[in-house]
């Protein structure tokens, strides 16, 4: 017969029948704690502490018997945590960065020492445990995949790092470990400032009320770091609309890196003309200088301004202006005011009858001073010098036809009879302009005669 032993404990006493008063004495079961009576859901974890299997006494020791004893303890840890710990684990302490709980010992914070349907014996599921104390990381409409899958570990070492937050890896190195594609980027012409300083510069790393977990809002976040520009941008008469477009300044700009002056996502031009289609047409032949040259940025803003069009400077918007010093700013940019300042000149324009200034007698009229976009198209043609194919009246467009001639030209548009001018024979007709393959035909006769 097995031997069994009873404890005699100081419980309530029960009167019997006989007037008698006896102690009523439960027994302590050979199969040890993890019993009906006593703990009987201590181990039921999936994951048990391989130091439970090995027995209680591992960490308890007894300090009085019988056990149990009521209101009062009858057994203590060996070691209070962190030390109990230690003796199996090794102490954490050493890196710069130590997570407050693992810092203050409180091991039990975190990891049910029994037992747990958790890995690692984590006290709950990982996600809510984090949030017991950083209840702040998950509130966001929008929020960070770790986050929201609650893997707060793939971004964060729960114990102790050599980096802030208690980060794996340093910026942006650890956003690298996902964002494959971005350290690819990153290997271009000219980064973002802002990249450099860090990913989270303009993402919140665990999720926020934007989407790709901005901290601010289209150019809200770029004024951040460009406040002038926004500055510029609320004061202007005339704001691109691009800028105004959901993606704001990312419409333009590549937020991250790119291989073009101020990361524009195409360079000059070719980036204006995803919108601006219609500005330069198959058939021209003729290209403005600042456009042939690959940009529009000389004569328009791309941001915003206090001119029509997003100009830089002043251009007169109706088609009568008489010259003045003042007036025709964005075309003096480039242009020398000389052309419209004398009424006789050898130098100044090539649009002259001897001497005459045709430019002059054009513009400077006191009533009636015709604006260059009269006469030129702005961007581009088929003619040379930008002459335009019909001039505005009213709602006309009466046709110019013009004519280039090698030492000057001629022209009809309706608001005049046909006029001809030449630089070497004033008042004369000139011959039409040859092609340069039929002068060229003529020469290689005369070197063969």
């Amino acid at each position: 017969m097995r031997k069994r032993t009873f404890y005699l404990l100081a419980l309530p006493l029960v009167l019997t029948v006989s007037g008698l008063f006896l102690f009523q004495t439960p027994a302590v079961s050979e199969e040890g704690c993890v019993t009906a009576q006593c703990h009987p859901t201590l181990l039921k974890g999936k994951d048990v502490h391989p130091a439970a299997q090995g027995g209680c006494d591992t960490c308890h020791e007894s300090t009085a018997k019988p056990h149990p004893q009521p209101g009062k303890k009858t057994f203590k840890l060996v070691q209070e945590p962190p030390a109990l710990c230690a003796m199996c684990h090794t102490p954490f302490g050493k890196k710069p960065n130590i997570h407050p709980p693992v810092k203050d010992g409180m091991c039990t914070t975190c990891h049910n020492p029994h037992s747990s349907d958790q890995q690692k014996l984590l006290a709950q599921p990982m996600k809510d445990l984090c949030l017991t104390c950083h209840s702040d990381k998950a509130s966001f409409k929008y929020l960070h995949g770790p986050a929201s899958a609650g893997d707060c570990t793939a971004c964060h070492t729960p114990h102790e790092s050599d980096n802030k937050r208690l980060l794996l890896k340093e910026q942006p190195d650890l956003c690298f470990g996902c964002h494959t594609d971005m350290q690819e980027a990153l290997k271009k012409k000219t980064v973002h400032p802002a990249v450099l300083g860090g990913c989270t510069s303009c993402h919140n790393p665990h999720g926020g009320p934007y989407k790709k977990f901005l901290s601010a809002e289209g150019e809200k976040l770029c004024a951040q770091c460009h406040a002038e520009m926004v500055e510029k941008i609320g004061k202007a008469k005339v704001v691109h609309p691009a800028v105004m477009l959901e993606k704001g300044c990312a419409t333009c700009h590549s937020p991250h890196a790119g291989d073009n002056e101020k990361l524009l996502v195409k360079s000059g031009k070719d980036l204006c003309f995803e919108c601006h289609k219609d500005v330069i047409k198959k058939n021209m032949t003729v290209i403005h200088g600042p456009i042939k040259a690959g940009g529009c940025t000389p004569c328009h803003s791309p941001h915003a301004s206090q001119y029509d069009k997003l100009l830089v400077k002043e251009f007169p918007e109706d088609m009568y202006v008489p010259y003045t010093d003042n007036e025709y700013e964005l075309c003096f940019s480039c242009h020398n005011r000389d052309l419209l300042r004398y009424p006789e000149t050898s130098f100044a324009t090539g649009f002259r009858d001897g001497e005459r200034n045709l430019h002059y007698l054009h513009v400077n009229k006191k009533d009636k001073g015709r604006s260059c976009k009269i006469c030129h198209n702005i961007h581009g043609g088929t003619n040379p010098k930008l002459i335009a194919d019909s001039a505005p009246f009213g709602k006309w467009a009466l046709p110019i036809k013009f004519t280039k001639t090698d030492t000057g030209g001629r022209c009809a548009p309706g608001c005049h009879k046909p006029y001809s001018y030449d630089r070497k024979t004033p008042g004369k007709t000139p011959e039409a302009a040859k092609p340069k393959a039929e002068e060229k035909g003529k020469e290689e006769g005369k070197e063969k005669k």
